[in-house]
């Protein structure tokens, strides 16, 4: 009877681990539904875009300092938050010495290997080379197919890092920081996160900075009673 078990689930886990790559890139293809717009979306927020790169510059200088730490964030149009860290002094230093490097033009600091932005690159490219491989398949035969598929989520994960730092570096991000301002440095509230225990939990290690655009495009234009951020 065990090994009637045992046999059971060996056949159980080779068929999954069979269909995993199928799961994966049929997955993958509702990717192709939500991701571009969200990248257009974000292209066409300068602020964030630039609040997102000075997020990774400050995340940047702090694993200069501690590279053994680990390190992770988030931006919104009033700034970004960094988790994972020690003190509030700490991230506005960073954030302060990034501005700086930026400014100085060190661009690479706003593109970073580890972004969320890997994840989209990584579900895109298994959604078009799966849609290729069902293209190839068709033309090649069935027997074919299966090969193809895999073939395509290795390639998507070869080249998700290439892709999320050329996304960021053109979409996702603009190291134009020369009208930014470093504002203030604040712990981050339970609900700005996920909310709940999580939140809670979260905002212990949790910082928000604050930053300040002074250019035309980040000024608030006031029009009767409304005031309106462009």
């Amino acid at each position: 009877m065990a090994l009637v078990f045992v046999f059971v689930v060996a056949v159980f886990v080779v068929f999954t681990l069979f269909l995993l790559p199928v799961i994966f890139s049929l997955q993958a293809l509702g990717s192709l539904f939500v991701y571009p717009r969200q990248l257009a979306a974000m292209f066409g927020n300068r602020i964030l875009r630039r609040n997102h790169a000075l997020e990774h510059a400050t995340i940047a200088v702090l694993m200069e300092r501690e590279p053994r730490r680990r390190f992770s964030g988030f931006s919104t149009d009033e700034g970004f938050f960094v988790q994972g860290v020690h003190s509030l002094e700490e991230v506005d230093e960073a954030a302060r010495e990034a501005l700086r490097r930026l400014r100085a033009g060190e661009k690479g600091l706003a593109v970073h290997r580890n972004c969320g932005t890997t994840i989209v690159a990584a579900n895109l490219l298994a959604a078009v080379f799966f849609l290729g491989a069902l293209g190839a398949g068709l033309y090649l035969g069935g027997s074919w197919l299966y090969l193809l598929i895999v073939a395509g989520l290795v390639l998507a994960f070869v080249l998700r890092v290439p892709l999320s730092l050329l996304l960021q570096r053109f979409v996702t991000t603009d190291a134009d920081l020369s009208n930014a301002e470093v504002g203030w440095v604040e712990p981050a509230r339970p609900q700005d996160l996920q909310g709940g225990l999580l939140g809670l939990l979260l905002a212990a290690s949790t910082a928000r900075v604050r930053v300040f655009h002074t250019d035309p495009e980040a000024v608030e234009v006031v029009r009767g009673d409304e005031t309106v951020l462009r």
